[in-house]
Formats: structure tokens, C-alpha cells, sequence
């Protein structure tokens, strides 16, 4: 018998910075966030469409949805989380992650409250579609995550 194997692959980042003549630390930063800033187009589009099919979703619910009607919801809040970084869109993903928080705990809870899923959906929407201030996105965020302690 053979005991463990360990593996760590080479990265391409290393040996660019490790070559004699490589990138520095601060060219491939720089290389990156160039990167990034010519997909945020795509990314913003992508994370529009996703909040579209949430409120979609969220629209053909009733008072009292079926579990796989609240697991397709929460599957689309959370494919989200991440895309509002990519996007430009700060504060997105802090939405994001408050909404999938308060499906766990509504499901937790045998209940479903249709006015603290539509406040989370309606931030996202004005998160990603303005962009509003440090100061108006931590007090929205701030009140997302009040109404997610209420069912905590």
C-alpha cells in the first residue's frame, strides 16, 4: 500500500513572477483589474438577467409558496452571490447573501413573509441598476440585515 500523494500544481502567475524578467506583483494587479474592467459589461448584464428571473420567480409565488417553488428562488439568489463584485455593483452580493439568510431562516421557520423577500429583491434591483453612496448602501444593507434578525 502507498500512503497520501500531495500535489500542488504550478501556477502560471508564479512562474511569470518568479522568470527572470517576469511580471512584478503590481504588473499582474494591474493586468487583472484590466481584466475584470472589460468583462464588468457582460457581468452587469448577466446579474440584471438573474435578478430579472428572481423577480420573476418571486412574482408567480403565492402567499403560502410550495417548497420547490422557495428552492428555485433561493438557487437563483445564491447562482448571484459573487456577480456583484465582477459587476461593479458594490453591495449586491451583501444583498445577496441577507436574502439567501432569510429563505434559510423563513424555511427554518415552516413560514414564508412575502414583504421581507420583496424589500431584499427591491434593494438588489436598486443596487445594481444605482449607485448609490457608501453612507445610503450601509443603511440599506443595515436594514436588510434588521429584517433578516427578526426571523434569525
Amino acid at each position: 500500500m502507498s500512503g497520501p500523494r500531495f500535489v500542488t500544481p504550478e501556477l502560471r502567475l508564479t512562474k511569470l513572477i518568479e522568470e527572470p524578467g517576469g511580471l512584478t506583483v503590481a504588473e499582474a494587479l494591474a493586468n487583472a483589474a484590466a481584466n475584470l474592467e472589460s468583462i464588468r459589461p457582460s457581468c452587469l448584464a448577466e446579474i440584471t438577467a438573474l435578478l430579472e428571473r428572481a423577480e420573476a420567480q418571486f412574482a408567480e409565488m403565492g402567499e403560502a409558496p410550495d417548497a420547490a417553488a422557495v428552492a428555485e428562488l433561493y438557487g437563483l439568489v445564491v447562482g448571484g452571490i459573487g456577480g456583484g463584485e465582477v459587476s461593479g455593483t458594490p453591495g449586491v452580493d451583501e444583498a445577496l447573501k441577507s436574502l439567501s439568510d432569510l429563505i434559510d431562516a423563513l424555511r427554518a421557520g415552516g413560514a414564508f413573509d412575502r414583504a421581507a423577500v420583496a424589500v431584499h429583491l427591491q434593494a438588489w434591483r436598486l443596487l445594481t441598476i444605482t449607485t448609490p453612496g457608501e453612507a445610503a448602501r450601509g443603511e440599506i444593507l443595515s436594514g436588510l440585515r434588521a429584517v433578516v434578525a427578526r426571523y434569525a
